[in-house]
């Protein structure tokens, strides 16, 4: 009454696609994560050392202070990336910087789209030059001013 159709092959066929798909997946997900850290990474690295580049005592030390201590801060923490570069930018009041790095995918080709270069990671941050003494006794010159009307 019923037909039995048996076939083999059928399932191991099936199976390596598959677990193909999955693996590849898997890597896919990696090297997003990878992407993802670094870009957070550089962002946070490079607002850092604009911050810390804006708060100088001395506002023609700022953009040589970012430029002698952009690659310390940059370090060696990025995961599968070349070479991390910065460039940094004064215009009047405000500093900013700019990082730059290529995520390393091992098969361009399958992640990119055709004629892309590959992941291109840049981001950009932004601080206003304060000079934290003068800022200071500005404040102390306008609180004493209204302590002396009392």
């Amino acid at each position: 009454m019923f037909l039995k159709k048996t076939a083999k092959g059928y399932m191991t066929l099936e199976a390596s696609f598959l677990i193909t798909w999955t693996l590849f997946l898997f890597v896919l997900l990696i090297y997003l994560s990878f992407y993802s850290y670094d870009k957070c990474v550089l962002f946070q690295d490079a607002y850092t050392i604009c911050f810390r580049g804006s708060v100088q005592k001395d506002e023609g030390q700022v953009v040589p202070y970012i430029s002698a201590n952009m690659q310390k801060q940059f370090g060696r923490k990025y995961f599968g990336v070349g070479k991390v570069q910065g460039t940094v930018d004064r215009n009047g009041n405000t500093t900013s910087v700019t990082g730059e790095c290529r995520v390393k995918v091992p098969i361009r080709q399958l992640f990119t789209m055709h004629g892309k270069e590959g992941w291109h990671i840049r981001t950009r941050a932004k601080a206003q030059i304060i000079n934290p003494t003068k800022m200071i006794r500005r404040c102390r010159w306008v609180g004493n001013m209204f302590s002396d009307e009392k």
